[in-house]
């Protein structure tokens, strides 16, 4: 079996095979639903439960994509805050690159217990609670990696956290306006953008819409990243063909 797999992985035919796969699992997003859908209330610890028997701390190559972004961005010395730190991953990611004094934040004591062993800096703390409650000090940048669409009032935590940030908050999101999800309304189904329950996002941003937004909250968008999807296209017309953005956002007054 081993000698197959090999042989696989060294044959002219595994590309094409690789592409046709990855076409039918777009083609089937238009259809159909994740086969991990639960529709109801997902437990946050439950859910770090389950991730643990797959693999904790791994990036996957799109997230390896994200965590790139970020690391391009930052500067040996910088000061930064990942909130929402989940398993580390990214955080661990960013340390094997720069020089950076980094700190995290969950609000789940497993993620934050499986950080700790790890030699993370994480804190237990809940980002729906007023941000002044856990922080005391500035930071060059505070990451918000996949966090504010999960949350019902990010307005809230984008303002609180202006007295503690110097340079930037760096956001990612996923793009609802990206083509598939397009496809996918067309044929009667909502984006589908959650991996166990449609209840996992509560907020949704197309690229224009997230830039109107910005504004209206006085933020400035100083640099935007569309780090996923359709190659070639993602860079020339990102409103369609990215997948997901990183933004730099700046204080605009």
């Amino acid at each position: 079996m081993r000698a197959l797999k090999d042989g696989f992985l060294k044959s002219p035919l595994r590309a094409p095979y690789l592409w046709i796969a990855n076409r039918y699992r777009q083609l089937r997003r238009l259809f159909a639903y994740p086969e991990t859908a639960r529709v109801g209330v997902v437990d946050y610890d439950t859910y770090w439960d389950n991730k643990a028997q797959s693999g904790l701390g791994i990036l996957s190559p799109w997230r390896q994509r994200r965590a790139q972004v970020f690391t391009d961005v930052l500067k040996d010395g910088d000061r930064v805050l990942d909130l929402g730190v989940g398993d580390g991953a990214l955080l661990l990611y960013i340390l094997q690159h720069k020089r950076i004094e980094a700190v995290g934040l969950d609000v789940s004591p497993k993620a934050v217990e499986y950080c700790r062993a790890h030699g993370l800096d994480v804190r237990l703390a809940d980002i729906n609670r007023p941000i002044s409650e856990t922080l005391d000090a500035p930071f060059d940048y505070i990451i918000l990696s996949e966090i504010i669409e999960h949350l019902p009032d990010p307005e809230s935590l984008l303002n609180s956290l202006r007295p503690f940030v110097r340079k930037g908050i760096l956001v990612s999101i996923p793009n609802t306006g990206y083509h598939q999800h397009r496809l996918r309304l067309l044929m009667g189904r909502f984006p589908l953008q959650w991996v166990v329950t449609p209840g996992e996002h509560l907020r949704f941003w197309t690229r224009a819409d997230f830039h109107w937004w910005a504004r209206q909250i006085h933020f400035r968008v100083a640099r935007e990243f569309p780090y996923e999807g359709t190659p070639g296209l993602k860079g020339v017309w990102p409103s369609l063909f990215a997948a997901a953005f990183v933004y730099l956002l700046e204080d605009a007054g």
